[in-house]
């Protein structure tokens, strides 16, 4: 077999498509519109490529996804590569890390996993992946309290409402599907942003998942307040977040922490966990199940 290894390029899109959709991927059943939104540069990224083809013959028979973006982290300017999308055909799956060498080499990205399988993970960890997500905390729709904070909601009434840096967040995910962008009034202080991205375990399950707040301490003050507001406008079970977000955070309401089957995982010689959040990262550009 002729096997060769080649970066993917827009016009590669189609037969990515194809691919995927015969694959056993969570994510198989993806339309070709969410699946075009591989192939753009967005977030700073612009290298060109957005992964790596695996080809026998012409015929293309695995394919692993990067979205390449760069992003201001405590005040500096850094460069991710974000992974997914890996899959192969049982008849090459012996040749599936020569899809993942490429990658590795790239010693000055921060290379990240959100949404690994327990074998891909099992592997990232052999080549020196930490472990990212590990849980989350779960804030369910009960008020435990009588007052309610006024918010706001959308890409119209939230920018008047919020400081310099969320509004350039907000900016940067204004276009997406399912996102949503509130201000929270806060009596003990400024504003606190939030975005949320609606995600599903099951079609039937719809969660609000907390992909970033301006504030964790004033959240987790006003959590039990507006939890349940926010559940009954959105029609959402519960709102799940990245427990290390409220890692030593005093919660309010009624919350439940939930342990991941398969954390997320990430390489970098300048980050930490505690400094990735899934802004700017492939599930919000997809969309994707709840983990």
């Amino acid at each position: 077999m002729a096997v060769r290894i080649r970066r993917a390029v827009e016009s590669d899109m189609f037969a990515v498509y194809k691919l995927l959709r015969s694959s056993t991927l969570n994510a198989r059943n993806l339309p070709l519109d969410a699946r075009r939104r591989m192939f753009r540069p967005v977030w700073g990224g612009n290298e060109g490529y957005y992964g790596f083809l695996m080809e026998d013959e012409k015929e293309v028979t695995g394919f692993l996804g990067t979205l390449f973006t760069t992003r201001e982290i405590d005040g500096q300017p850094q460069d991710f590569c974000e992974i997914h999308s890996w899959y192969v055909r049982d008849s090459h799956r012996d040749e599936s890390l020569n899809l993942l060498l490429p990658v590795i080499g790239m010693r000055k990205r921060t290379i990240v996993n959100h949404t690994p399988t327990q074998t891909v993970y099992d592997i990232g960890a052999r080549f020196g992946f930490k472990d990212l997500e590990t849980g989350v905390v779960a804030f369910y729709p009960l008020p435990t309290s009588l007052g309610r904070p006024e918010y706001r909601v959308g890409n119209r009434l939230v920018p008047d409402r919020i400081d310099p840096a969320s509004l350039r967040i907000l900016s940067e995910h204004r276009d997406l599907r399912d996102c949503h962008h509130v201000a929270i009034e806060d009596p003990d202080g400024p504003p606190v942003y939030a975005m949320f991205k609606t995600v599903r375990r099951r079609w039937f399950e719809p969660f609000g998942r907390l992909i970033h707040t301006s504030d964790p301490a004033a959240f987790g003050r006003l959590a039990g307040r507006i939890a349940w507001r926010l559940c009954l406008r959105n029609r959402w079970q519960a709102i799940i977040a990245n427990q290390t977000i409220f890692e030593g955070v005093p919660l309010t309401g009624v919350t439940r922490r939930v342990g991941r089957d398969v954390p997320s995982q990430f390489r970098s010689k300048t980050l930490e966990a505690h400094q990735i959040d899934q802004l700017c990262s492939q599930p919000l550009l997809q969309g994707y199940r709840l983990h």
